[in-house]
């Protein structure tokens, strides 16, 4: 009896091994396809390419705007203190 729950402990461990390389593998897949989406997105070959130059232009004019806004809020909570 010993014998069958140590090969039934044996088992579960593999299959929970399995279940966690599973797991890890898929969550590797997922990272890389949208690693691979992001690169796409400025690759030659795609039709509708973003020009880095002008999205990261772009992205420094919504991170200015972001930043003032905090600010701003910030300034008007330490206001109501």
């Amino acid at each position: 009896m010993r014998s069958e729950m140590g090969n039934n402990n044996s088992i579960m461990g593999e299959k929970q091994n399995i279940e966690h390389e599973l797991i890890d593998l898929q969550n590797k897949l997922y990272a890389l396809i949208m690693i691979k989406e992001q690169v796409w997105a400025y690759h030659p070959a795609n039709p509708d390419f973003l020009n880095p130059i002008k999205l990261y232009e772009k992205l420094n004019g919504e991170i200015d705007d972001i930043e003032y806004q905090i600010n701003s809020l910030e300034r008007r909570l330490t206001s109501l203190n």
